[in-house]
């Protein structure tokens, strides 16, 4: 995990990305060290609340990733 850190320090990175079926504890342990966003992504349709449809997937993707950005 060291190595991670450190190559986020070279080359900042702005979130953690996993998809909704991952462990979070990796990527809030990275998210916290390097002071950026971890982001769950869901991984299909009905892989979160508003992920109903394709396009309900597509939108949560997108907000979830804009959020992380700011």
């Amino acid at each position: 995990m060291s190595q991670v850190l450190n190559t986020l320090q070279q080359h900042p990175a702005q979130m953690v990305l996993r998809a909704a079926y991952q462990d979070g504890r990796p990527s809030a342990w990275i998210a916290q060290r390097a002071n950026i966003a971890a982001v769950e992504l869901p991984y299909t349709v009905g892989g979160s609340e508003a992920a109903k449809d394709l396009y309900g997937l597509f939108d949560d993707t997108v907000a979830r990733l804009l959020k992380g950005a700011q």
